[in-house]
């Protein structure tokens, strides 16, 4: 519920004239077994209608975790899982991070996917389906196939070698690109905020508010950086007013983004919000872009813990994942820290990165005892992930690294700071990792897999298909490989991301995009600007 595309799907639909959208949740555990044994139907949360009744439905997916619940839900409401079985009564469709990257997962489960930024795709999809929805049968989803952000998964036929995708046909009538849709001039739109808030959510005591989309850093393995290109900053006359009415309803307010630090006014907004006697944090901090100024108003709106994301130990790692961060800066940024009166520090790291060795994950437990040392009584808490592979990054051509090796390196950093004091570490297993992995990078194929794993758990489906999981996973694309995702495009030439993998395995940095003056990875270009719009 605090998800903020969640809030602005919500939020978006309700303002159109013609449109009502009621929302829906997984029921708890302990719930959806009294769901079964009364054989409730689930229902929605406003007018508790049945959701096989709706015309729509819709679902809002940021995470690959969260493919598995699509199966329970439309269990629970009496809706077959498959698109085949169901006539697009009601019409299934889903949107968010997750799917604009690789929708292939979900092609026999969703009618109709929405790629890319949910403004000003919405309201036309919503009008074209009224226009459609009680004309000529067979003619709902080649009206709304022209529309350029939806992709219709039933129109393209995969054949495979493998685990590799050996051919895409297109049937007569399908576009042969789905363009993802980018909201370029975020003043046309409402900022979203949390229009609603509730208690018993996450985030129940903080508003948030998204203040920029996008970053122009390079990072290869961040899909969001690429995602969302080019980097794009809210008015600050627009935040201000979101932040005067959001700490109007609760005690503090979460600036959202995927490089809020950046933000030519941060320190202007925070001071803002520090005025109206709010709390304000920030979902990023980009260790680079802290200053003494900044840290100052960080701690007058009760800011406790700093959160940095150095990502690698070692400089030739971060140059590898052009994070272009030396040791130096992360000291003198630590040192900043210590001054301000911070006692807590969040540190965010990955393991199995590409050309990472042994002694490249071993260098996390040298450089937290050296951060240590410098906050003295402070604590610190480590946060290290599996590296995985995503789609639109760089990376998307490599291997997931040998689980074993992940495991064994994780364990080397957990042992070396197991005597430290004041410091924690957490890791997600190598296990787990796998599963989203697969999920992230698979083709259709993996849809029967992820329905059966809403019934029997995720543990026995990787027990049964362990073999071509694991090959799937391990292998390395060529060049010329077919993507799932090849159908979609985010304006980020495929050519572009080749050379900068290869400049990763050289362990070469590319310098920060210039927003409509570098051109070099192809969002920028007049065509695209031309194709989406």
């Amino acid at each position: 519920m605090a998800n903020l595309g969640f809030q602005s799907v919500y939020h978006l639909i309700n303002s159109i004239d013609s449109a009502v959208c009621e929302r829906a949740f997984l029921p708890d555990k302990e719930d959806i077994e009294e769901f079964r044994r009364t054989s409730t139907e689930l229902f929605s949360y406003e007018s508790q209608t049945p959701l096989r009744e709706f015309d729509i439905i819709a679902f809002s997916l940021p995470f690959e975790d969260d493919y598995v619940n699509i199966g329970r839900i439309l269990g629970l409401a009496n809706v077959p899982v498959f698109s085949a079985e169901r006539n697009l009564k009601p019409l299934v469709i889903a949107g968010g991070v997750g799917v604009s990257l690789n929708p292939e997962p979900l092609a026999d489960i969703i009618d109709v996917f929405t790629i890319g930024e949910g403004e000003g795709a919405l309201p036309e999809l919503i009008e074209r389906y009224r226009a459609l929805k009680d004309g000529p049968a067979g003619a709902l989803l080649p009206g709304l196939d022209e529309l350029p952000w939806t992709y219709i998964p039933s129109f393209y036929e995969y054949s495979y070698d493998g685990p590799a995708i050996k051919e895409v046909k297109r049937k007569a009538g399908a576009k042969e690109k789905v363009t993802g849709k980018k909201a370029f001039d975020l003043g046309d739109f409402p900022v979203p905020q949390s229009f609603i808030t509730t208690p018993d959510s996450e985030f129940r005591d903080t508003y948030l508010i998204e203040v920029e989309r996008g970053c122009g850093r390079g990072c290869r393995f961040c899909a969001a950086g690429f995602l969302y290109l080019p980097p794009r900053w809210r008015k600050t006359d627009d935040v201000k007013e979101a932040l005067s009415d959001g700490l109007k309803r609760a005690s503090k307010a979460g600036l959202i983004g995927t490089a809020v630090s950046e933000h030519p006014d941060i320190n202007e907004i925070i001071g803002f919000g520090v005025e109206k006697e709010g709390g304000v944090t920030l979902s990023s901090l980009r260790l680079d872009m802290i200053d003494a100024d900044l840290l100052a108003l960080l701690k007058k709106s009760g800011y406790k813990t700093i959160t940095l994301a150095p990502e690698s130990a070692t400089e030739r790692m971060r140059s590898v994942i052009n994070k272009g961060i030396t040791d130096d800066e992360i000291m003198d940024a630590v040192a900043l820290i210590r001054e301000a009166g911070f006692l807590k520090l969040k540190l965010y790291y990955l393991v199995g990165l590409p050309t990472e060795t042994d002694e490249d994950a071993l260098a996390i437990v040298a450089l937290t005892k050296r951060i240590k040392a410098m906050m003295a009584r402070g604590q610190i808490s480590l946060s290290i992930n599996p590296f995985i592979p995503k789609p639109f990054t760089p990376f998307q051509w490599m291997a997931f690294e040998d689980p074993s090796v992940i495991e064994r390196r994780l364990k080397s950093i957990t042992k070396g700071l197991l005597r430290e004091n004041g410091v924690s570490v957490n890791t997600m297993s190598a296990k787990e990792a796998l599963i989203q992995a697969y999920v992230s990078r698979s083709d259709r194929r993996a849809g029967s897999l992820i329905v059966e794993a809403s019934l029997k758990g995720w543990a026995r489906v990787m027990k049964a298909n362990e073999a071509f999981i694991t090959e799937s996973v391990s292998m390395e694309r060529p060049k010329d490989a077919i993507f799932p995702w090849d159908i979609i495009d985010h304006g980020v030439r495929k050519a572009y991301l080749w050379k900068e993998y290869g400049k990763a395995l050289e362990a070469r940095t590319t310098p920060p995009c210039e927003v409509g003056e570098c051109f070099r990875c192809g969002v920028c270009l007049p065509e695209y600007f031309e194709k989406e719009g």
